[in-house]
Parts: structure tokens; C-alpha cells; sequence
């Protein structure tokens, strides 16, 4: 194998590395705000609060994807990990599925979010 192919496959690896980082950064960002809001549900069911079927919903599908970002911040206790965690996902997505947390949100919160600069919660 010569050296243009090497640099070749290693920049195209470079270049999917950085994208799902720039994922995972989004990700976490949409998380915090979900989780955000989730909390809020919690404390209106635990005062007694009316609290509708949606938000119960919401409630039990962001407490998953909590528990997905707890995971995945074990494993970064592991040296060399965040290379480990991307192919997971890879193999994961190959079978349908996602170790990232999802959004519970629809597009117009998410755009509501970000033109607020998450100050819409």
C-alpha cells in the first residue's frame, strides 16, 4: 500500500471521527435541555400537579435516555474510550439501534431552543 492511500484512508477516518464527535457534542447539549425539562415534569408530579399522558411519556422515554449518557460516561473512565464508544455505535446502528440518547423533542421546540439559545425551557 502506498503512502496516498494511507493518507487517504486515515484523512476519510479523521473526517468520520470528527463528525460523530460533532454528534456527540450536539447530542449532549439536546440531552441537558431534555433532562432539563424532564425534572421540571418530575418536581409538578411530585407537588400533585396535573401532569398530561405527553409529559408522562416524555418523563419515561428522556429517564432511558438518561440512563444511555450514564452509561456512556462510565466508559470514559476507560483511557482511549471515546474511539471505542463511536464504533459501538456504528455496530449498533448495523442493527437498528442507538447507544446515544435520541431527542424527545419535535422539530419546533428544537428550533424554538436554538433561537432562544435554550432559554425557551
Amino acid at each position: 500500500m502506498d503512502i496516498k492511500k494511507i493518507e487517504n484512508r486515515l484523512s476519510v477516518l479523521k473526517a468520520k471521527l470528527a463528525d460523530k464527535a460533532h454528534q456527540l457534542k450536539h447530542a449532549t447539549i439536546r440531552e441537558a435541555k431534555e433532562t432539563y425539562e424532564a425534572a421540571l415534569i418530575l418536581l409538578h408530579m411530585s407537588q400533585g400537579k396535573e401532569v398530561s399522558e405527553e409529559e408522562i411519556e416524555f418523563l419515561k422515554h428522556q429517564s432511558v435516555d438518561v440512563g444511555k449518557a450514564v452509561a456512556l460516561i462510565g466508559l470514559q473512565v476507560i483511557p482511549f474510550s471515546s474511539a471505542g464508544i463511536i464504533a459501538i455505535e456504528v455496530i449498533a446502528n448495523k442493527h437498528g439501534f442507538s447507544v446515544f440518547p435520541t431527542s424527545q423533542t419535535n422539530e419546533k421546540t428544537q428550533t424554538n431552543t436554538e433561537i432562544n439559545d435554550g432559554k425557551t425551557l
